[in-house]
């Protein structure tokens, strides 16, 4: 019961904040995207839930995600209506993390800890404004290369523009870090798998 409940909900999260990096025609949906990443000092829980749960509400009920069928078995499936691009290139950067999970929670933490002892991940967002360093600056924009690389992310300057704070994007980065980690780590246990581009296409569902 529990494990219909995590993956799920990481899945989803994941879904909504890679959405959200894709350009969209639509202003009010955009202008609800935007208000998300900024509406939040991400210094601690309440601000992960809260900006995914807005995300999911800026999206049009006919773009989120929507069970077509389940099927509870060994082995089961979930089938989902949704974004085949999305779909594909999350599955893609979980494969990749699962692949290498050890090195990329390396990455993850050393990252987590650089900012850790700069007193990055506490400091109050008015203070921070004024006292972030250049090199700290540095850090931050370097790091979220990094992680946006690890991801599968071409690059964080889409989620800069979002947060237009680059501390911000980074926190927020984390966290879909781990939940991309989360997901992982069910493929690493066999209890789920999600299929890739290659996958689909050799099974003739593209």
């Amino acid at each position: 019961m529990e494990d219909l409940y995590v993956y799920p909900r990481a899945y989803e999260q994941v879904y909504f904040a890679f959405e959200a990096l894709l350009p969209t025609e639509n202003k009010r949906v955009d202008e609800r995207i935007e208000r998300a990443f900024r509406a939040f000092p991400w210094q601690g829980g309440y601000s992960a839930v809260n900006f995914y749960n807005q995300l999911k509400y800026a999206t049009p009920k006919d773009n989120r995600p929507t069970v077509t069928q389940m099927r509870y078995a060994s082995p089961g499936f979930i089938e989902l209506y949704l974004s085949l691009p999305l779909a594909v290139h999350i599955a893609s950067a979980v494969t990749a993390v699962a692949g290498s999970i050890l090195a990329c929670n390396k990455v993850y933490n050393q990252i987590y800890g650089d900012l850790q002892r700069q007193k990055l991940l506490r400091m109050e967002v008015e203070q921070k404004r004024i006292q972030l360093t250049k090199d700290q600056i540095s850090l931050v924009v370097e790091s979220s290369e990094i992680l946006t690389n690890m991801m599968g992310i071409e690059s964080a300057d889409a989620i800069h523009s979002r947060t237009k704070d680059p501390l911000i994007s980074i926190k927020i980065l984390l966290s879909v870090y781990r939940r991309i980690r989360t997901l992982a780590e069910y493929q690493n246990k066999s209890k789920a798998k999600l299929r890739t581009f290659n996958e689909l296409l050799d099974d003739g569902d593209i």
